[in-house]
Order: structure tokens, then C-alpha cells, then sequence
């Protein structure tokens, strides 16, 4: 009976965790399953370097400003390339 009760518990255990992997998977925002953060661990805003897609806090970012408004990047050679792409 206890091991009855011991392996219900198991499979009850490994039926949560595919489900929680199954429904992170499905509702993330970017391709890769990485979801995309909004803020650091430190509650900062991050920003999106548009060249690269990388995601880095704002107070660390490269500022460029534009005529469309402030681009954000990850780097100067990430910035240097976007630069070029134009």
C-alpha cells in the first residue's frame, strides 16, 4: 500500500513538471524559449540592442540617439555595425 501511495505521488510529481515545461515553452516570447525581460534581477529597465537583439540594462548600454528617438546598444562594435547597415 505504501509503495503504492510512494509511486502515485512520483508520477503525480513528473506529470507537474512536463506540464510547467510544456506550458513554459508554449507561451515564451522569443523563438529560442528564452523569455524576454523587462527588468534586470536589480529591477532595472533593460534595453533591446536593435543590430544584435541582445538584452542589457540600461544604465549599461551605449546611447545613440537618432531623429526616430535613443537607440540603445550592447556595444560600440554592435553599434558601430548598425551604423554601417544604414
Amino acid at each position: 500500500m505504501l509503495v503504492r501511495l510512494l509511486i502515485l505521488a512520483l508520477l503525480a510529481f513528473l506529470g507537474y513538471t512536463l506540464w510547467t515545461a510544456l506550458r513554459r515553452s508554449i507561451s515564451s516570447d522569443s523563438p529560442d524559449g528564452t523569455p524576454r525581460p523587462s527588468t534586470s534581477r536589480r529591477g532595472e529597465e533593460m534595453v533591446q540592442d536593435p543590430h544584435c537583439g541582445t538584452y542589457v540594462p540600461r544604465h549599461e548600454a551605449i546611447e545613440e540617439r537618432s531623429r526616430g528617438g535613443t537607440l540603445y546598444f550592447c556595444s560600440t562594435a554592435c553599434r558601430d555595425a548598425y551604423r554601417k547597415q544604414k
